[in-house]
């Protein structure tokens, strides 16, 4: 599966939907969580102790669901 990574332009594109947050890019490579926007509660999460707030989202791709 190759994702189709894009910079942020528009925050409002990426709250919908799964997608991989990109939080941040070192020598190592990239580092990133998977996350979720839940749009009642304004707030993105994922797993234990996963918080992301719309300022540390610099790349984002979408996950495609199963067998697409």
């Amino acid at each position: 599966m190759e994702l189709n990574w894009n910079t942020i332009s528009d925050r409002s594109n990426v709250k919908d939907g799964r997608q991989i947050i990109i939080g941040s890019q070192d020598e190592g490579g990239y580092h990133y969580n998977v996350v979720f926007y839940h749009a009642p509660m304004e707030l993105w999460y994922g797993g234990p102790g996963i918080k992301v707030r719309d300022e540390d989202i610099e790349h984002w791709a979408e996950i495609p669901p199963p067998g697409a």
